[in-house]
């Protein structure tokens, strides 16, 4: 082994935390692994006091606690790896990909359950609920996420993509589009996205359906409405545009909010944030309550978020460099088999068979690339 792509499956076997990266627009790589398997659970209000790789999962929204990969060592795509090779060439190894089973629906099941919540909206008692499901995909080799770390990197430039793995959690990976707070010289920077087209089917300004549109409004307002019940009212909100990310165009604007506005309450933006209407619905609580009746399976990390958190070192008022992604486009990992997570906005004027539709083509963002990893491996 010479470079850090070639460590994920290494360091599972070893039985460490780690996450290795890529930013949008970055062709640069970062690893960040823990010296121990006790990986630290945080309160998010009080996230201004840690540092290292954050992960959180979609239940974080009621149990308000995140994980926190310790930067023991932090290592670019250019570094040597000789160090963390000999502190980890001692260790047994213990670790394995800690893939679990969830629950997997039917087409028909999942058009069942979309039209009674398609149903609810029409009433007035929800104005947008997103609607997940799992697919599972058995794979004919062994996961090789050496490659995999790099071929996402490379198809999707303008995505966060990664790898994690948390011992006793699980392993996952993705390509995310969407921003949910980010440092960027003296502005902190929250993405609105919404609404969803195959690129195939998009011209340079696509005329956007009205369905797509509200959803997208839906997700502007709700981060508009938190800004203001934290009395933020010097923000900057783009006009809507178009984003593309893979096969996949979206409703896009940008919110910029000066870092002396957030200052101490980056905890408590971000926990008005998630989940955001565009992976869980509004109203925030009562969409959240409702799909956890109409799920019947577990989100576990899926339409949480996660991201590289004040690993310059700088913490609490001063909010180090830090930048954070809603885990979208993502998948489960196992050695030999992979659950992929995907859905999608619904409202009063929503589709069922074109939800469902929607849900097939996220799904390639991950499939079409674990899939062909032997290609690409040659």
């Amino acid at each position: 082994m010479t470079n850090i792509f070639e460590l994920p499956n290494y360091l599972i076997k070893k039985g460490l935390p780690f996450a290795i990266y890529s930013l949008p627009g970055s062709e640069k790589a970062t690893l960040v692994v823990q010296k121990d398997k006790y990986f630290k659970k945080s309160e998010m209000l009080f996230i201004g006091d840690v540092s290292g790789f954050v992960i959180a999962d979609f239940e974080s929204a009621k149990t308000g606690m995140i994980n926190v990969i310790k930067p023991d060592f932090v290592l670019n795509d250019t570094d040597s790896i000789d160090e963390l090779l000999k502190f980890t060439s001692d260790l047994p190894d213990i670790g394995n990909f800690g893939f679990t089973e969830n629950t997997y629906i039917s087409k028909d099941e999942y058009l069942n359950v979309a039209d009674y919540l398609i149903d609810m909206l029409a009433s007035g008692d929800l104005q947008k609920v997103v609607l997940s499901r799992v697919i599972k995909s058995e794979l004919n080799k062994p996961l090789n996420l050496s490659v995999l770390i790099r071929v996402l990197g490379n198809k999707y430039k303008d995505a966060f993509t990664y790898v994690f793995h948390l011992p006793g959690e699980g392993t996952w990976t993705g390509a995310s589009p969407e921003t949910i707070f980010e440092t960027s010289g003296d502005k902190v920077v929250i993405d609105a996205i919404a609404g969803t087209r195959l690129l195939s089917h998009v011209d340079v300004e696509p005329a956007w359906r009205l369905k797509e549109k509200e959803e997208q409004y839906y997700v502007s307002l709700f981060i508009e409405t938190i800004l203001s019940e934290l009395s933020i009212t010097n923000f900057h909100q783009s006009d809507p545009m178009t984003k593309v990310a893979g096969n996949l165009a979206h409703i896009h604007s940008r919110f910029q909010i000066p870092i002396s506005s957030v200052a101490s309450r980056a905890g408590k933006l971000i926990a008005g944030l998630h989940p955001t209407p565009a992976v869980g619905g509004l109203p925030k609580a009562d969409a959240f309550i409702l799909i956890n009746r109409a799920e019947k399976h577990n989100r576990k990390y899926y339409t949480g978020f996660l991201g590289p958190w004040q690993m310059d070192g700088k913490l609490g008022d001063n909010i180090g460099d830090s930048k954070l992604f809603v885990n979208l486009r993502c998948a489960e990992l196992g050695e030999n088999a992979i659950n992929i997570y995907v859905g999608g906005g619904l409202t009063a004027l929503s589709n069922p068979e074109e939800e469902y539709t929607e849900t097939e083509l996220k799904s390639k963002t991950i499939l079409s690339v674990v899939e062909n990893l032997w290609k690409f491996a040659q």
